[in-house]
């Protein structure tokens, strides 16, 4: 008798044991953004763009990503562990320009780690200085502040150009 209740309390176990194992893994919600700048109307911000500015015109045609602060990692962040937040490009971001992120809308949703080709900074006073590792490590270019006018964007150097991984306010 006793060893029958052994032996189903065994069964049983192996049974518990065998769902556990194959039971999907606990995985964080993800959501997208594109816009990390506060000012109002994205009318001053640092403008990272997914094509390079062509040699005919002053602007990127291409969908972009905005901040007016540092971002130590395109790849994204998470807030509380339970949510990722992935950086993408998206168009249409900054309003009464016409041509900053609104020629074209190529990048649309594609990550913005290791994805971008230029720059333009929209901001009075800040700098921003664009890395090709995480962390503000590594190859570096500066873009000067033009306040407000995000013309002419500039094209990130050979060794950046969608090796771009942090940026940061300086």
């Amino acid at each position: 008798m006793r060893a029958g209740f052994f032996k189903r309390v065994a069964v049983a176990v192996g049974a518990f044991a065998a769902v556990v194992s194959f039971a999907a893994p606990a995985s964080a919600a993800t959501s997208y953004a594109a816009d990390e700048c506060t000012s109002s109307g994205n009318a001053y911000c640092f403008v990272i763009h997914y094509n390079s500015r062509s040699a005919t015109s002053n602007y990127s045609a291409s969908s972009c990503f905005v901040a007016n602060r540092s971002i130590p990692d395109y790849y994204g962040y998470s807030p509380n562990g339970a949510i990722l937040v992935r950086f993408v490009f998206d168009y249409g971001l900054i309003s009464g320009n016409y041509n900053t992120c609104r020629l074209g809308n190529s990048g649309e949703g594609l990550e913005v780690k290791n994805n971008a080709a230029s720059a333009s900074n929209g901001e009075c006073v800040a700098s921003y200085r664009v890395y090709y590792s995480s962390g503000y490590q590594g190859v570096n270019q500066t873009f000067s502040p033009t306040c407000g006018d995000y013309w002419p964007s500039e094209n990130l150097s050979a060794t950046l150009k969608n090796e771009n991984a942090s940026a940061k306010r300086l």
